[in-house]
């Protein structure tokens, strides 16, 4: 199975469901962009991944939001896929009435539907995957996007995703080192692609950290944040590590 075009045809349906979008959506009160310095981390809400299944999380998405707050957080990311990642849409209001932190919308987004829906909940951003969409399309709700007023965090995997990024006048880019057709951690993806990324983007490492020394690493070799999922399900490491952001 393609993973990221059976990801792209789910969300595709999804948005089919959703309502038109509104023509004045207000605008985020809560800057993502501004948030990303000095090795800002960004917690995610998630629950389940597609390699693991459930991962036990017993926490309601506003008490996550809450401690990450309280722990140092930058900002925070919501899964809101259900199929494979057991989000849901609502977990971002409840976030956004839980902290004041600025709020990323964390799927596969292929409609301006879901970053309509996304917005009207609270969110003041949103992940654009490079890979899963067309220069086309990303062009577009990258654009759509900050007509509402959200950041976008563009994320890619390899040269190619870059490029795309960097035509399309991506402020943030993320280098996700998990490959999406076999769900592996390729670590040492975040060095080959840091230096690629042009000064003056903000550079975010995304999958596989799960210690405050490879934050640190991270930081030595030019990252302005990361985003870290996985090891949020762990107490012990959801110390560790939003104690060095």
């Amino acid at each position: 199975m393609n993973f990221l075009l059976h990801m792209y045809e789910l969300a595709k349906k999804r948005a089919a469901r959703m309502e038109p979008c509104e023509e004045h959506a207000p605008k985020p009160s809560c800057s993502f962009k501004q948030a990303l310095k000095g090795m800002a981390v960004i917690a995610e809400v998630k629950y389940a991944t597609p390699a693991e299944g459930d991962l036990g999380i017993q926490q309601r998405p506003a008490e996550l939001a809450s401690e990450y707050e309280s722990r140092g957080a930058a900002a925070i990311s919501c899964l809101t896929e259900p199929a494979y990642f057991a989000g849901s849409m609502a977990y971002i209001s409840e976030i956004r009435n839980a902290c004041t932190l600025p709020v990323l919308m964390k799927d596969f987004i292929a409609d301006e539907r879901q970053i309509c829906a996304g917005r009207s909940l609270g969110a003041d951003a949103v992940l654009l995957i490079t890979e899963m969409l067309s220069y086309e399309e990303l062009a577009r709700l990258h654009a759509f996007s900050g007509d509402l007023g959200m950041d976008c965090l563009v994320e890619v995997h390899g040269i190619e995703g870059i490029e795309k990024a960097v035509r399309i006048g991506a402020g943030i880019i993320g280098v996700n080192s998990r490959d999406l057709t076999t769900l592996t951690v390729i670590p040492e993806r975040h060095e080959e692609l840091v230096n690629l990324i042009p000064k003056g983007v903000i550079k975010v490492a995304e999958s596989g950290i799960s210690s405050g020394k490879r934050l640190k690493e991270l930081q030595g070799i030019g990252y302005d944040a990361a985003l870290i999922g996985r090891a949020m399900a762990r107490q012990d490491l959801r110390m560790e590590l939003l104690s060095c952001g």
